[in-house]
């Protein structure tokens, strides 16, 4: 995706951001630190990690084992067993990428299943486009070898509800699927605009959809070609 290239010089940056935030790793109040521990000694762990987020690499395997590198690095901060052992195979997610979807179509994809001392992620993306301009990046991850997954206080960004509104977009919290989601639009010209979709299956799977030039509608075509309900049934799948 030429913009996203343009822009960053590494593609798959949101890919690290969104696997950081939704490990419960970077928001405020979803970190995971002793019972001792005070809060500006927390906060300085948010920082690392929003630094390691910033730091990341170029490519997908190097992205992901940066996460895998930083989170170690609180290893003993972290309150809670890891869903499985191995996440899923990338590849075994790419099924889950259509070819087209409306007008959008499948331009490259991409992943790496990657890690470091014991932490591990798995990635698939793949980037669309479209007419008037229209591109999007959709990531599946895998976050179930992630110990903090099973902590109680994971979840906690769940229990947020974002309803913002303007003439330029808007901002929510929903349910999709049956599952939290995070929906927002910024108009850039008409109907279209920057617009992102995420949502967390399972206490498992993120994956996001982010997109310029885009509408609306067409954001949430693609988004209904993936298959929740195929991704949710992979739960308590071990990876190899």
């Amino acid at each position: 995706m030429s913009w996203k290239r343009r822009a960053h010089r590494r593609p798959s940056r949101r890919i690290a951001v969104a696997g950081t935030l939704f490990c419960g790793l970077m928001p405020a109040g979803c970190i995971f630190v002793g019972d001792n521990e005070s809060h500006d000694e927390a906060e300085e762990v948010r920082e690392d990690l929003r630094d390691a987020a910033d730091d990341i690499a170029a490519s997908i395997t190097d992205a992901v084992e940066e996460i895998g590198e930083r989170v170690s690095d609180f290893a003993e901060e972290l309150g809670a067993d890891a869903l499985v052992d191995h996440p899923i195979p990338f590849r075994e997610f790419y099924d889950f990428l259509p070819e087209r979807a409306g007008e959008l179509r499948r331009t490259s994809r991409e992943g790496a299943t990657a890690g470091a001392l014991g932490f591990h992620l798995s990635v698939a993306e793949a980037e669309y486009e479209g007419p008037s301009g229209a591109e999007v990046e959709v990531s599946i991850i895998d976050t179930g070898a992630l110990p903090v997954i099973g902590s109680e206080g994971f979840v906690e960004w769940l229990d947020l509800s974002v309803d913002r509104e303007s003439d330029r977009g808007w901002e929510r919290t929903i349910e999709y699927e049956g599952y939290p989601a995070l929906e927002e639009f910024r108009r850039t010209r008409g109907d279209r605009g920057r617009v992102e979709f995420t949502w967390f299956i399972e206490d498992r799977f993120v994956v996001e959809l982010d997109g310029r030039n885009l509408t609306i509608d067409e954001l949430r075509e693609l988004r209904d070609a993936i298959d929740t309900d195929a991704l949710a049934d992979l739960r308590d799948r071990e990876g190899d």
